[in-house]
């Protein structure tokens, strides 16, 4: 009666009522599974077959949905769409333009429009979705309005936008934005600013990025003991981090490999 394969039954299905209270499924699900449970103790050998039925049921319909609507999971499979349909994002959000037109869908075309380096579109998409009432100030909008045009090259339209961004809405200059402020003073040789404005970001900044790209300004000034400085920060870093955070610094600690002396 007490048999190992009885007995797992039973665990399986504990295991599957803690999911469905977790989850706030059907009772309906409850039910079954205690029944089956108790089957399994006098029925014997059939009452596998119909656990076996439940179980399969009850991964289809309650934790395969769960897992393919999770953000993990649709991450995933945006990455394989698109890694066979590399511009089925753009395609997509340009399609939303043309059928709506609304300020969110400029935004998201012109954020997909940096990912594939078309800075220039970026730009005249951003100065659309702002052209409206409530979007001179909007502060997404700034934002991007500014990375995009530090991107292009235009420095000094980027650190004007940057300078509005933090007037209309000082929470929204992130940490991100605060390294492309940097990023437009260098633009355009303001060296003594773009080092102050560097000093700041560094400390804060989640990722090895902003200290790289210090580093790299300083070796541009003639700077090297303080970039080699940076540069051996970056691969310190790094040295028992996760494996995840490794991988999404490569960029950076590569670059710090190669100019370390």
């Amino acid at each position: 009666m007490f048999d190992p394969i009885t007995i797992g039954i039973f665990v399986i299905n504990l295991a599957l009522v803690y999911h469905v209270f977790r989850t706030g499924r059907s009772p309906m699900w409850l039910m079954a599974l205690g029944l089956l449970s108790i089957s399994g103790f006098v029925v014997g050998g059939l009452a596998i077959l119909a656990n076996l039925g439940l179980w399969v049921a009850y991964i289809f319909f309650a934790i395969l949905p769960d897992m393919w609507s999770s953000a993990p999971a649709r991450r995933f499979a945006d990455n394989i769409v698109n890694a066979a349909d590399p511009g089925r994002g753009y395609r997509e959000k340009q399609r939303q333009v043309a059928m709506v037109g609304s300020v969110d869908a400029k935004r998201a075309l012109a954020e997909e429009c940096i990912k594939m380096g078309r800075f220039a579109d970026a730009v005249e998409l951003y100065e659309s979705a702002m052209a409206g009432p409530l979007g001179e100030n909007d502060p997404a909008l700034l934002k991007g309005l500014a990375r995009a045009k530090m991107l292009s090259g235009d420095g000094a339209a980027s650190e004007a936008l940057y300078i509005r961004l933090k007037q209309a809405d000082p929470a929204a200059s992130d940490a991100d934005a605060e390294l492309d402020y940097a990023r437009a003073l260098a633009l355009q040789g303001k060296n003594d600013a773009a080092v102050r404005q560097y000093e700041t970001v560094v400390p804060r900044y989640p990722g090895e990025e902003a200290r790289c790209r210090f580093a790299l300004l300083l070796l541009q000034l003639g700077r090297q003991p303080q970039a080699q400085q940076l540069f051996r920060e970056i691969l310190d870093s790094v040295k028992g981090a996760p494996g995840y955070y490794r991988r999404r610094q490569a960029e950076w600690v590569k670059i710090a490999r190669q100019n370390l002396k």
